[in-house]
C-alpha cells in the first residue's frame, strides 16, 4: 500500500470491539515505533504497553474527569453522567503510554531544548500509521491527568509522558463522528513555497 493511502486509511475511532490485537501484529507496530527517525538516533521513545484487565483499568481512572458536554458530542462512549463525569477511554484492548526519558535526548546547543517531545511524536505517528496499515483503528490521547498516570503506573521519574495511543478493531456499531470531519485544508493553506505572502524581511 502507497505511503499516502495509509494516511488517508487512518481513522479516529472512539468505540473499540474488545478483540485483542494480534500479537504479531503488536511486534509490527512496535517495530515501526522502533525504526521512527529520532535526533542523533538517540531513541528516548519509552513506551508502555497495557493490554491487560488491570492496566486498562488504570487507563479509565486516570482519563476520568467532570462531566463536559463538548467531549460527549464526540463520542457518547464517554457519557457518564450520572456520576457527574466523562470519561475518555473507549473500550481500546491495547493503550500504548508514549514517553520519553528526559535523559536520553539530544538538547539544542543555542536553546538547551530537549528533542524529546518531538522524538515521541514522530514515534507515535509510526506507531498509529502501522496500525492503519494492518487495518487497526486508533485514537491519540493526550487528555489525562498525568499525576494519577505516573501514580498507577509506577512511571520513571525522568519518563515524561506525552500521548497515548488507543489501538484496535472499531466495535460492530463505531460511527464515525462528523463533528470533526476528515476533510483537510488545500495545500496552498498550509504550505507556501519560497517564503511567506506578504511578509517581508527588514
Amino acid at each position: 500500500m502507497d505511503f499516502i493511502d495509509i494516511s488517508k486509511k487512518r481513522q479516529t475511532v472512539r468505540k473499540f470491539s474488545n478483540e485483542p490485537v494480534e500479537p504479531e501484529k503488536l511486534e509490527k507496530i512496535l517495530e515501526a515505533g522502533r525504526w521512527a527517525p529520532t535526533a542523533v538516533n538517540g531513541q528516548p521513545q519509552r513506551i508502555l504497553v497495557l493490554d491487560n484487565p488491570e492496566n486498562l483499568m488504570k487507563v479509565k481512572q486516570f482519563c476520568s474527569f467532570g462531566y463536559d458536554q463538548k467531549y460527549v458530542d464526540l463520542a457518547h462512549e464517554c457519557d457518564d453522567s450520572k456520576n457527574g463525569k466523562i470519561n475518555l477511554y473507549y473500550g481500546a484492548p491495547l493503550v500504548l503510554f508514549v514517553c520519553y526519558d528526559q535523559d536520553a535526548c539530544w538538547r539544542h546547543p543555542q536553546t538547551g531544548e530537549s528533542s524529546g517531545a518531538t522524538d515521541a511524536t514522530i514515534v507515535a505517528t509510526h506507531l498509529m500509521l502501522e496500525a492503519a496499515s494492518l487495518n487497526l483503528g486508533s485514537v491519540w490521547i493526550s487528555y489525562f491527568d498525568e499525576t494519577k498516570a505516573r501514580e498507577l503506573l509506577n512511571i520513571p521519574k525522568q519518563w515524561q509522558p506525552v500521548c497515548m495511543l488507543y489501538i484496535g478493531y472499531p466495535a460492530a456499531d463505531f460511527v464515525p463522528n462528523t463533528h470533526l470531519g476528515g476533510k483537510r485544508l488545500p495545500i496552498g493553506k498550509t504550505c507556501f513555497y519560497n517564503g511567506v505572502p506578504g511578509q517581508h524581511n527588514s
